[in-house]
């Protein structure tokens, strides 16, 4: 028994835990740090719980033996006795089991569901099969006050046995009256049976029919009226505190009762019909007592059900975890989907000719991709999963939208403006000469240091010179001086003649005033410069290499 009750407390608890860890780990997108602190929660508060319905279980473990139960593996209706119960009632025991129900003596009715706890601590699955039956003996009560009271009694009885097994038991009112007997009479619907014993049952109309039941007749409706007028109002008038309660069935019957003079049913029946009950009594056998004919009815209506309240709580918290599940996994795929949508319409909002903002577009879509290709291989988190995950699709966007990338065209090349070497033409030759000074070669060596021919490179020799003299002389003299100073390079440097290219401008080309000698030194000149040019100085019987050196050092 303690073990049977130490799992009923644990494996309902593991379930619920197990459930939440699974919508915690799984669907919450938070930090591990917060993750592992709800669960360690987690566990606290189920260890508590645990503890909590073990300990409430453990009294009625201990006192097993002490109670009424039902026989073991008992699965009809059990009814739950309680009312005006006689001391002719269960003179066998508190328990009276039959083929189609078992009688439980309860006692006074506010016991009812403390004695119904320990029945559900000893069999959780006795939930379905526990039926409510008010024995109601007006004969016995002298104050209708107090019989409303115990029926308030009941009301409260009834809604906590509801809230201790999850479900609210049917509820069987049973009347017995003094004055002529009568078999048990069952009203259920809009067809109230009569119930002989060991005979057919019959509906009331044919029942009233039989010539030997006129004098009974009277005594029945004015029973039935009186269990309407008092009994079913106190049960199912309105209530802030409990609810209504509204009997499954209600059986009545009368005979030879002890009565009290006093007594409600007797003061009732002489105010409106003048009649009196029987003054002879009779002792009835306890099976007299029994509403039997009422089971049958009650069969379909109580039967063993799984975990009780326990086991629907479960379920309804399972049911809550799947649906907190799938809200979950709705909103980290539409935050998904929001954000790639974001990036495509980025990407198409912005022209193709705006090359950084384009490539920043598509850097973010390039992410997206890869991040997606990684799920595909790998599998896509739990949190985007049953079912709800939109990755292939997205994949297939972005992918299309990745295609259409065309790239910013090359930038130009830089175009290479050769650097001019210029140097003083009155250092090099004497006023109106074209023959090199003896002292000009150290100014020529340090002037045109790196000019140096290569392949695919042009040397270009110009000479200029101020506007003084004749203009046609003034461009011959500077011919022949471009020339000196090319055949000078060429005949120190060992430099091909193809090498270089050899102009003579004369004054057309100052770079300065011709006004002030200042202005005409400056345009008494020699320019020395690098020109990349196709099969430029190619060494003859040797194949010419492109040059691609940009970077010459040139002075």
């Amino acid at each position: 028994m303690r073990r049977s009750a130490l799992l009923r407390a644990v494996f309902p608890v593991l379930i619920c835990l197990a459930a939440a860890l699974w919508v915690l780990w799984g669907f919450l997108n938070i930090s591990a740090l917060f993750k592992s602190a709800l669960t360690l929660a987690g566990i606290i508060l189920a260890l508590l719980v645990i503890r909590r319905r073990y300990r409430r279980q453990q009294p009625a473990g201990k006192q097993a033996d002490e109670g009424v139960y039902p026989p073991s593996g008992f699965t009809g209706p059990v009814l739950l006795v309680c009312g005006d119960l006689s001391d002719h009632l269960f003179t066998e025991g508190g328990c009276r089991t039959t083929a189609q129900g078992c009688y439980l003596n309860v006692g006074a009715t506010d016991q009812l569901s403390k004695f119904a706890d320990r029945l559900l601590a000893r069999e959780p699955r006795m939930a379905g099969q526990l039926v409510v039956m008010f024995r109601c003996l007006p004969d016995l009560h002298e104050d209708e006050g107090l019989l409303r009271a115990s029926l308030k009694v009941l009301r409260q009885q009834v809604k906590q046995l509801k809230n201790l097994s999850g479900y609210l038991p049917p509820v069987v009112l049973v009347g017995e009256f003094s004055g002529p007997e009568t078999p048990w009479i069952v009203i259920r619907g809009k067809t109230p049976l009569v119930c002989p014993a060991d005979e057919p049952a019959l509906t009331l109309d044919e029942w009233r029919a039989l010539p030997q039941n006129v004098t009974r007749l009277p005594y029945l409706s004015h029973a039935m009226s009186m269990l309407q007028q008092v009994v079913m109002d106190e049960l199912t008038k309105v209530d802030s505190l409990c609810p209504a309660v509204t009997p499954f069935a209600v059986v009545v019957r009368s005979g030879s009762l002890r009565t009290l003079t006093e007594a409600v049913w007797p003061q009732w029946l002489f105010r409106h019909s003048k009649l009196l009950p029987p003054v002879a009594t009779a002792t009835y056998p306890a099976l007299w007592h029994f509403a039997d004919p009422v089971l049958p009815l009650l069969a379909p209506f109580a039967m063993p059900l799984q975990g009780g309240k326990t086991g629907r709580r479960v379920v309804m918290f399972l049911l809550f975890c799947i649906v907190s599940a799938l809200g979950l996994s709705v909103l980290h795929n539409q935050s998904l989907i929001g954000r790639i949508a974001s990036d495509l319409q980025r990407w198409y909002a912005i022209p193709m000719t705006h090359y950084a903002p384009k490539a920043q577009s598509l850097y973010a879509l390039q992410q997206d991709a890869l991040l997606l290709e990684r799920w595909q291989r790998q599998g896509e988190p739990q949190r985007y999963g049953l079912g709800l995950y939109p990755g292939d699709r997205l994949w297939l966007s972005v992918q299309q939208a990745i295609d259409t990338y065309v790239p910013p065209p090359p930038p130009p090349k830089p175009k290479v403006v050769p650097k001019i070497v210029r140097l003083d033409s009155m250092s090099l030759f004497d006023s109106g000469k074209f023959e090199l000074k003896s002292g000009s070669t150290k100014l020529l060596v340090n002037s045109l240091v790196g000019i140096k021919a290569k392949p695919g490179w042009l040397i270009v020799v110009s000479g200029h010179t101020d506007n003084t003299g004749n203009p046609q002389l003034n461009q011959t003299l500077s011919l022949k001086r471009a020339e000196a100073v090319r055949d000078w390079m060429r005949d120190t440097g060992d430099v091909p003649e193809s090498c270089f290219a050899v102009q003579g401008y004369g004054e057309s080309r100052p770079v300065a005033t011709n006004d002030t000698p200042e202005g005409r030194a400056l345009n008494r000149r020699v320019e020395i410069s690098l020109v990349p040019q196709a099969n430029a100085c190619q060494i003859p019987g040797k194949t010419s290499a492109s040059s691609q050196d940009d970077d010459v050092s040139q002075h």
